[in-house]
């Protein structure tokens, strides 16, 4: 696989490492295939929900306007 071994002499270069480590690519690829596997079958059993459409009529009534007026003396 991915591992080299040393060529028994110190003083020459290590040899470059060609071989693809497909360990980390094949454990997420199992990761994202168990998580599409569980998540399925959640989307087929959803809720439904009887939503309201729209936005309320506006009020018929005008709304009660009260005005307070606070002179300087406080009266």
């Amino acid at each position: 696989m991915g591992m080299n071994v040393g060529t028994g002499g110190g003083s020459q270069e290590p040899d470059v490492m060609v071989d693809i480590n497909t360990t980390p690519l094949i454990d997420v690829m199992l990761v994202l295939l168990i998580m599409l596997i569980i998540t399925i079958p959640i989307q087929l059993h959803a809720v439904n929900l009887n939503m309201p459409v729209g936005t309320p009529p506006p009020a018929t009534e005008q709304p009660v306007v009260v005005t307070i007026d606070v002179d300087f003396d406080g009266t």
